[in-house]
């Protein structure tokens, strides 16, 4: 299978900015909200006139043989056109299909700019299907462009959050950037979200402070589970209980708590394997692919303290023993769950 070349986010947006653009593009990802900012920046770049008549949208795939004609024809007194694809069903094609799209990249007009873009398709950049590998192929091979639109690291969620904040004229510190990805999402359209709701309450040179986020922002349920890591970690045990009857209160499926409060410790194996073998943190976390929660297992080398390596062993014994009951019998979830945190919680008091 081919090796494929994707355009890096940063020279795309130097595309869109200078307005010279290759004549196809393919975005996909999993950070949806950029695929549809660069989406629309692009074809905003490209259309300067009568944008109704310039500009053809396919939702869900659309017919082949419409989009060759759209693709086809002419701007009207424009100098460009755009058409957009959404979720084109690549792994449907016929064979028959695939030489029409391989003639339509091949004689494309200089005036169309052809964009198909990925949102409920999922493609894995390392092992595309048989279908996904050959329609990238081809698109290259006709001069077109692809792009792998990732989630952003944590790193660059704080810069992108201190940015967004000082073009609303807020004061935002990394720290509290940080407690924002952490506390709601490292989905960038949900930090984005939030950052606007924080920044209309603290309004024009209002500075943006953990209180204001804790007031304003809405906790995930991933980062309110992750919560009560936290709080049996400390060993507050009655408010680690209050958070997971919220989070029941919410109906929250058990198996997915105990899972994500497995995580934590799991975390922590992990940056105790770090530190036996004189590795940092954050350099561990790339080999088990955390790139996005990094953050995390620097916090579970600093939760060692608490732990020995028989206690952490016990620990997750415990948590996979509450896993088993959940999952696998008509127990009660609530008591299961309640039992397994009581005892995490004798644990760290290295009462066992």
């Amino acid at each position: 299978m081919a090796k494929f070349e994707f355009l890096p986010e940063n020279e795309l947006k130097s595309h869109i900015k200078s307005g010279s653009f290759a004549p196809c593009y393919v975005f996909f990802g999993d950070e949806h909200y950029m695929i549809k900012t660069h989406l629309k920046n692009m074809i905003s770049s490209a259309v300067d006139d009568f944008l109704e008549f310039n500009i053809a949208r396919f939702e869900g795939g659309g017919n082949l043989r419409e989009i060759c004609d759209a693709a086809n024809s002419f701007p009207m007194m424009a100098t460009k056109k755009a058409v957009s694809v959404a979720d084109f069903p690549v792994d449907k094609l016929t064979s028959a299909d695939s030489e029409v799209l391989k003639e339509l990249l091949s004689e494309l007009p200089a005036t169309t700019l052809l964009i198909f873009w990925f949102e409920s398709v999922e493609i894995d950049p390392k092992k595309p299907s048989d279908k996904v590998a050959k329609f990238f192929e081809t698109v290259q091979a006709n001069g077109g462009v692809i792009c792998n639109i990732s989630r952003k690291s944590q790193s660059e969620l704080v810069g992108l959050l201190q940015r967004g904040a000082a073009k609303r004229r807020c004061r935002l510190d990394p720290s509290v950037a940080r407690y924002i990805c952490e506390l709601c999402s490292d989905d960038l359209s949900t930090v984005v979200n939030e950052l606007e709701k924080l920044c209309h309450f603290v309004g024009v040179e209002g500075v943006i402070t953990k209180e204001t986020v804790d007031k304003i922002c809405s906790r995930s349920v991933e980062s309110s589970i992750y919560n009560v890591s936290k709080l049996l970690l400390r060993g507050d045990l009655s408010a680690a209980l209050h958070a997971v009857d919220d989070l029941l209160y919410m109906n929250t499926d058990p198996a997915y708590i105990i899972t994500t409060l497995s995580s934590a410790y799991i975390d922590m194996y992990r940056a105790l394997a770090a530190r036996s073998a004189s590795l940092k943190p954050e350099n561990v976390a790339k080999d088990f692919g955390l790139f996005k929660t990094a953050f995390r297992l620097t916090e579970a080398d600093r939760n060692l303290k608490h732990f020995s390596e028989a206690q952490l062993l016990k620990a997750l014994k415990s948590l996979a023993e509450c896993d088993r009951l959940i999952k696998g019998s008509k127990c009660d979830s609530r008591a299961a769950l309640e039992a397994c945190m009581l005892e995490l919680t004798v644990i760290r008091q290295g009462a066992k």
